[in-house]
């Protein structure tokens, strides 16, 4: 969320530096846009217009012409055709200059509350950035009132890419509405999340709620072992993240002022792959991999000595001692496109050399040094 908000606050003065070149041809051009027309040997043309409010284009010595929603190549082609009339063959190109403007309302909890121009088209956010905000706002209930009907908008759904569509698009005259929170104390959230430290505790905040308003997990994020510690008991209650990302009551649970939530990093698992291979060593285990796949992290079979067809897996068992041996032909998983095991974490896989075949047994003896894999 942290990241996600510098970002939305940076919004207008970006804009001030895209350059027009970059609105690319598939923007539509709308009244009140100012665009700059080139025409090669025509300075007198060759200069910015402003789109009137019929969406047409002004231009000496030819009648109007309509660009409006338009791209910049489609205005080209338009303004070419007018040309012709009073030019032979011009060379005319179009880009895009500023935006038109309209006007809108933001008040409530935000930084600068009054009226803001923002540009046809922008959405909600867009406006929030401009006006600013906090982590007083309560983002999951903004309204935008138009005439006399009001819109409440969950931003919070936005920000955390559940819902896009929530943030609407603005007409002019609009009043967004930003309430502040009510909040009934703080709950902390630490380890691997978009922003860690303490968020104001709304009534009935429940942990996905919190969630959202910090902008979710971090990409090492063990979701598995998330916890939350209640001030005044020692007990860790568990957290089952996917059920309560989905909104199941049962696993979204509800919070209480001074609650920690717990997000731990992901621990390191690494596989081991030996014998006959031009890379024997041990590697990460990141996501799902397969046999094949780890075979060919360690660089594949050896030329002339590794043997796919004879691949032991030496599995590491809930003592974390080397335990089940699984046999493996992956020359036949390959060539039937059979089924390719997959690999976990303290796996030992050995490729058996043709030339010379140490045995399992043997291989085992001497990963001594190792055991730390299978812990």
């Amino acid at each position: 969320m942290f990241k996600i908000r510098m970002i939305l606050a940076l919004i207008p003065a970006l804009l001030l530096f895209i350059a027009p070149g970059a609105w690319a041809d598939g923007s539509k051009l709308a009244a009140g846009d100012i665009i700059m027309l080139s025409v090669d040997g025509e300075k007198d043309l060759s200069k910015q217009y402003q789109i009137d409010s019929n969406g047409c284009v002004t231009i000496s010595n030819i009648s109007p012409v309509s660009v409006r929603d338009m791209s910049t190549s489609e205005a080209s082609a338009a303004i070419t055709k007018g040309l012709l009339n009073v030019m032979v063959n011009p060379q005319v190109s179009v880009s895009f200059v500023e935006r038109a403007k309209m006007q809108v309302f933001v008040v409530g909890q935000v930084k600068t509350p009054g009226l803001i121009s923002v540009g046809v088209g922008d959405k909600v956010v867009q406006a929030l950035a401009q006006s600013g905000y906090d982590d007083t706002a309560d983002l999951a209930h903004v309204s935008v009132r138009r005439g006399d009907k009001a819109t409440t908008l969950d931003l919070t759904h936005y920000l955390s890419g559940q819902d896009l569509g929530v943030n609407i698009e603005l007409q002019s005259g609009d009043t967004v509405v930003v309430p502040a929170l009510d909040a009934n104390g703080t709950v902390m959230i630490l380890g691997q999340v978009a922003r860690t430290g303490k968020i104001p505790l709304k009534q009935g905040m429940t942990f996905r709620e919190a969630m959202g308003f910090i902008g979710g997990v971090a990409m090492d994020a063990d979701t598995d072992k998330i916890t939350i510690k209640r001030e005044g008991s020692t007990d860790l209650i568990k957290v089952d993240y996917t059920l309560a990302m989905a909104g199941d009551p049962t696993a979204d649970r509800a919070l209480q002022p001074s609650d920690t939530i717990y997000v731990p990093q992901l621990e390191t698992a690494f596989f081991t792959v030996m014998g006959g291979v031009m890379k024997p060593g041990p590697y990460p285990l990141k996501g799902k991999v397969t046999l094949s796949e780890a075979v060919g992290m360690a660089g594949g079979a050896a030329p002339d000595r590794g043997d796919l067809g004879k691949i032991s897996i030496t599995q590491a068992s809930e003592t974390g001692k080397p335990g089940k041996i699984v046999n493996v032909n992956l020359t036949k998983v390959i060539a039937s496109a059979g089924e390719d095991p997959i690999v976990h974490r303290g796996d030992l896989i050995f490729v058996a050399e043709k030339k010379r075949g140490a045995n399992v047994l043997q291989v085992i003896q001497s990963l001594v040094p190792f055991v730390w894999l299978f812990r």
